[in-house]
């Protein structure tokens, strides 16, 4: 080991096997960071040692869906691993590349340039592109558990981060399956008499363990709202009751809008604007009441995530903790919650936003995912009235609290979009088709790039409403009258 001319050891300095050791416990941005100091970090930072460890380490959290032969990763070279983390980051490859065929024929690539050339030569029309190639399967996965024959929306499928287990609500019966072995792991069973599972959400928070949110209702006079919240582990099957909250009655039968598991607390967006925050670690909640002043809001794990007007009328993009506040009640399984707050209440000095102008002053969806780049980095998705998608990302401070925001895209839409049915971390956006046998795929294109937004369509045999998108992997999931079906893309 060789020092430096002042004596001082420098971290090259150090042997080559512990420099891999350092650069495999750091994160995605972390070794592209020091890979760009000097040529000897560029050469080490790309060994097959560390990629492997940061995609072993990503399938762990989620990021990357397993398979069952996931010891062929290290069968992979440096590139391949690459290329698995670059397909996280960009979505398929297949979504956006609409004309696969131009890389394989160069001779058709030159003869419609040039037919294009002639054709504006005499001022006739430029050539329609040709129709996007069908989107080819990398893999197809089919479970077969109990399907329902009601409504389309009794049966919403739930492919969990990682790929391993999917979660399968049909009808009023909520269930885990192993995706490798066509195999029934868990069955929900609820603390509740006569009540059925009307919506749900899931979070890993280890790789085989779960936290499982139920929203419910009682069908027995007078009619009742709860919500269940169970940690489960997805290799025993073995589950636990962690708290049941009673949510505020409405007359309406299906009261929920949505519900988000974000850390130790859930949300349950309720069909009023009202939203109900619970602390499962703390047994605490709050209602969120509706207000003038909040658009849109979203959960993730330490954060909420608000697009709202302060009181000059000004549009925000706010930040901030999701700390039980004193205003906080303690939970209860029977009584309805009375503690409240109201967005203006959340917009306090702990939270940081970022002023958002013209078009995007008019949000109206929010996506938010945590960064596969590094662990507290999370990407922000919004979507306004006027077809506008655009991008932010925040982050926490190194030391202290608070956290920074900044601007990272705005993506062209189509006029004919509409508002998308889902959004991927990638910001691939997905419509349904008229006739609801298929999605329509738009790749993110930037709002600076000339061309037309051009899209993939997927078909399915039969009308789908409830196809789940997996943000990371792009994987699709839909159930069919007999089987449950999982779809992967190049």
């Amino acid at each position: 080991m060789a020092l430096s001319t002042n004596g001082k050891l420098r971290l090259q300095d150090l042997v080559e096997d512990v420099l891999i050791l350092i650069l495999a416990e750091c994160d995605v941005a972390g070794v592209v960071a020091i890979s760009v100091t000097s040529k000897f970090f560029h050469n080490l930072a790309f060994t097959n040692a560390i990629w492997y460890s940061l995609v072993t380490k990503l399938a762990q959290r989620g990021f990357i869906d397993r398979r069952p032969d996931d010891e062929c990763l290290s069968d992979l070279s440096t590139e391949q691993l690459i290329d698995i983390v670059k397909g996280v980051l960009r979505g398929p490859s297949a979504w956006t590349d609409t004309h696969p065929e131009s890389r394989s024929s160069r001779v058709m690539v030159v003869v419609r340039r040039a037919v294009n050339v002639f054709r504006k030569l005499v001022r006739k029309p430029r050539l329609v592109p040709a129709p996007t190639a069908p989107l080819v399967e990398s893999r197809r996965i089919a479970l077969h558990p109990e399907i329902s024959f009601g409504m389309y929306w009794e049966n919403k499928p739930m492919l969990l981060p990682g790929g391993k287990y999917m979660l399968f609500m049909s009808g009023a019966r909520l269930e885990c399956w192993s995706v490798f072995e066509d195999r029934l792991i868990w069955k929900h069973e609820s603390s509740l008499d006569t009540s059925d599972v009307l919506i749900f959400d899931a979070e890993l928070v280890e790789e085989d363990r779960a936290v499982v949110l139920t929203c419910q209702r009682t069908w027995a006079q007078p009619f009742k709202n709860f919500v269940e919240i169970s940690t489960v582990n997805m290799e025993s099957g073995v589950s636990c009751l962690e708290l049941v909250s009673r949510v505020p009655d409405y007359a309406h039968d299906f009261p929920y809008v949505g519900c988000t598991v974000g850390g130790d607390t859930v949300a349950v967006y309720l069909f009023d604007w009202i939203v109900l925050l619970v602390n499962w670690r703390t047994s605490s909640r709050v209602l969120v009441l509706p207000d003038p002043s909040l658009i849109a809001i979203e959960l993730v794990p330490g954060y909420l995530v608000l697009s709202l007007q302060d009181s000059c009328g000004e549009c925000r993009l706010t930040v901030g903790p999701v700390t039980p506040l004193a205003s906080w009640e303690p939970n209860h399984s029977t009584e309805e919650p009375s503690a409240h707050i109201t967005a203006a209440d959340l917009s306090t000095s702990a939270y940081d936003s970022i002023t958002l102008t013209g078009r995007l002053c008019d949000t109206t969806r929010l996506w938010v995912y945590e960064s596969p780049l590094r662990e507290g980095r999370f990407k922000v998705w919004l979507y306004t009235d006027s077809r506008a998608l655009c991008s932010y990302e925040f982050f926490k401070h190194a030391a202290g609290s608070g956290v920074s925001l900044r601007f990272l895209s705005l993506i062209r839409m189509p006029d004919s979009l509409g508002t998308p049915a889902n959004v991927s971390l990638s910001g691939h956006t997905l419509r349904w088709r008229s006739d609801f046998r298929g999605l329509d795929i738009f790749p993110p294109v930037p709002a600076s790039k000339k061309h037309s937004v051009r899209h993939r369509t997927v078909e399915f045999p039969a009308q789908h409403y409830c196809v789940y998108l997996s943000a990371f992997s792009g994987a699709l999931t839909y159930a069919t009258d007999d089987e449950l079906v999982v779809l992967y893309y190049y």
